[in-house]
């Protein structure tokens, strides 16, 4: 099927990505950011915005592209495997790795509860955006919807750990390495209590 192809090729562009990482760090930073736009890669994009290395349009443009194909291919997907998604068996073969029907059918409980407020916090945290998005798809979750809260998720994702990492940078040279390493670990904590949201309201659904 051709999303799952879409999906593989994201994930090996990826790869590719901390291949050439060194290469492409500091010379081609928003190439970098094309082909792999984790937050980790966001974080040291504020950074470079900072120091005057990197321009914040084209930085915020190349962390799109990448981001909205890998999510709408899995909500797409979702609603492609829905009625297999509903009888609760594994799908064969490298649709089963990239939809695994018990985590999705945990999300769909959640999207049930919480809408599409679980789409937009989603984006916010350590978690993978394309399980949350095959979910959306699996559920009937109208794409119009799915849209926004995903395209308001994505937008201030990434304005929120590139203002991270601007703000890091700031605290780096006025204060050094230990203000620096603190103001990290706090942004880190916050992704991660999203997360930690999201893994509640699954195991939630699993006690009810």
């Amino acid at each position: 099927m051709a999303l799952l192809g879409v999906l593989v090729v994201r994930g090996a562009l990826g790869l590719l990505a901390i291949v050439l990482a060194a290469g492409l760090y500091e010379e081609h930073f928003v190439a970098l950011v094309l082909l792999r736009p984790t937050k980790e890669v966001l974080l040291a994009g504020g950074f470079f915005v900072r120091e005057g290395d990197v321009g914040l349009p084209s930085l915020f443009l190349a962390a799109i592209p990448l981001n909205a194909i890998g999510v709408w291919a899995s909500y797409l997907l979702g609603r492609s495997f829905a009625c297999e998604l509903d009888d609760g068996a594994e799908l064969p073969g490298i649709a089963g790795r990239l939809l695994p029907a018990r985590r999705i059918d945990d999300l769909r409980a959640v999207l049930e509860r919480k809408g599409t407020r679980a789409v937009f916090l989603g984006r916010l945290a350590v978690f993978p955006s394309t399980l949350m998005a095959a979910a959306g798809g699996a559920s009937g979750l109208e794409p119009r919807a799915f849209a926004v809260a995903d395209t308001a998720g994505l937008v201030v994702s990434i304005a929120e750990v590139v203002a991270v990492g601007y703000a890091l940078g700031e605290a780096y040279e006025r204060a050094g390495l230990w203000l620096t390493a603190v103001g990290a670990v706090v942004a880190l904590g916050i992704m991660v209590l999203f997360g930690r949201w999201l893994r509640a309201e699954k195991r939630r659904n699993g006690d009810d």
